[in-house]
């Protein structure tokens, strides 16, 4: 079953347009007095009445209705009354062209035989004669018979497939032996015999499915426009499939660039390959050591590409990937450092800790020993004088008995005692002989002195290696 197509409603209807309808007759109408002055007094007939709206709402029916069909909308009853107009004029764009300047200067040209009418400038326009031979070149089916009629047909074929000059030689249908016709390169030749390839300047990237439009090998330059580098030579080989070999344009003061290869195979709907990256020993795989790494090294000679870690500055404009590493521009100095695992918190990345041993302590002291009691060593001394002086009397109790008895002296008295002989100073012998003399000591203690020890810094055994980083 085929789609319906709904006409446009319009609410405006004709009245009293039914066969034998009571209206008056068309005669007795124009007749009426009324028709021009309308009904002013006495009773209006309803014959008359109805004529008189029939007529108002055929024509309203009939402008409602072209409103809705060539404009496509409803006509509603609803007092709408710019709605109406805007459809309305809808409608009539429909069929009838708005008078512009254009039409309003075509309109002014007089007419006349043989006349063509042509524009002078902006909406104003001139006639000319239009001659026989300008009729029969208009009456013309096509160009060919046209450039028959001016006797041009065969030059026209010839100009067909003539090489123009602004293509460069790009229309050539057959460029290798077009090369080789012209003795550029010989028969079955190869790419030794030409002596150069030449630029064909600046080549957009080649995108999605689109392949090369030149067979063979074409070089060209890049220049900020879609290739993974800003600078480079690119070259494209084009034939049943496509690839591309870009070669990046060195930095500042003979920086490496990167070189990448990328391929298109030999369907239409094929996408080309993601570039793929050459390493070279300047241009190490960046998983291997990233830029910025520091890289132990047993040498005193840094190899091509890479720098020693020594606090140096270096250009961020020159090296971007290791301004990524280190964006103050400053590659650390690493001489006698080592590399510590960034802990989990308390310290930021790059940030030093100077050497320094745990904080621990010490535990020293010396065992109580009784030494009981110890025997000094044996001496023998011998006999010993004391002091010589000391004269002294003894006195003795007694009664005095004379001078003498026995021819010996009588004990002297002094008045209340008797006394001895005087003798006189004289000395005395003391032995002392052989003796020990023993000395207690008992249980003690002792302060105990740790002696420091160490070398001059905080180390473990190791191995003396310069850190180097990678520029890029």
């Amino acid at each position: 079953m085929g789609d319906i197509t709904l006409m446009a409603k319009n609410d405006f209807k004709p009245f009293a347009t039914g066969k034998g309808a009571n209206v008056t007759s068309q005669p007795d109408w124009e007749a009426l007095p009324a028709l021009l002055s309308g009904f002013t007094a006495g009773k209006a007939s309803s014959a008359q009445v109805n004529k008189a709206l029939r007529q108002a709402s055929f024509i309203a029916a009939a402008l409602a209705q072209y409103t809705a069909s060539k404009s496509g909308k409803d006509v509603l009853d609803d007092g709408d009354l710019s709605g109406f107009i805007a459809k309305m004029s809808a409608a009539f764009g429909k069929d009838f062209q708005t008078l512009d300047a254009t039409l309003t200067a075509l309109a002014g040209l007089a007419t006349g035989a043989d006349k063509l009418p042509y524009f002078t400038g902006n909406d104003t326009a001139g006639q000319t004669d239009l001659t026989s031979v300008g009729r029969d070149i208009i009456g013309k089916a096509s160009i060919a018979d046209i450039l028959t009629y001016l006797g041009l047909g065969e030059t026209a074929k010839q100009a067909a497939g003539a090489m123009q000059k602004d293509q460069n030689g790009g229309d050539i249908p057959e460029k290798p032996l077009f090369v080789q016709n012209i003795g550029a390169l010989p028969a079955n030749g190869t790419a030794v015999a030409a002596n150069r390839l030449a630029s064909r300047g600046a080549l957009p990237a080649l995108t999605g499915t689109t392949r090369g439009s030149d067979s063979g090998l074409i070089m060209g330059e890049v220049y900020n426009n879609g290739y993974p580098t800003q600078y480079g030579n690119i070259l494209r080989l084009t034939g049943t499939g496509d690839g591309e070999i870009l070669i990046g344009w060195s930095g500042v003061n003979g920086a490496p660039a990167p070189a990448y290869i990328r391929s298109h195979r030999d369907t239409a709907d094929a996408e080309w390959s993601e570039w793929a990256m050459f390493y070279t020993s300047l241009n190490p795989p960046p998983d291997s050591y990233p830029v910025g790494a520091a890289i132990a090294w047993p040498s005193d000679t840094t190899p091509a590409g890479y720098a020693l870690m020594q606090g140096q500055a270096f250009d961020k404009n020159v090296y971007p990937l290791l301004a990524i590493a280190y964006p103050s521009g400053t590659i650390p100095d690493m001489r006698g450092w080592t590399i510590k695992g960034k802990p989990a918190s308390g310290r930021a990345v790059l940030s030093q800790e100077m050497d320094g041993n745990k904080s621990h302590s010490h535990g020293a002291r010396a065992l109580d020993t009784d030494l009981g009691t110890k025997g000094t060593s044996s001496f023998d001394y011998g006999n010993k004088t004391s002091d010589t002086t000391g004269g002294h009397n003894h006195s003795a109790g007694g009664i005095y008995g004379g001078d003498s008895i026995g021819g010996k002296s009588r004990v002297q008295h002094d008045g209340n005692n008797q006394l001895t002989s005087w003798n006189g100073d004289h000395t005395h012998i003391t032995w002392i002989g052989p003796h020990d003399h023993t000395v207690y000591i008992g249980p003690h203690g002792h302060a105990v002195t740790v002696d420091a020890d160490g070398n001059a810094e905080t180390t473990v055994k190791n191995i003396a290696f310069n850190y180097i980083v990678r520029l890029a």
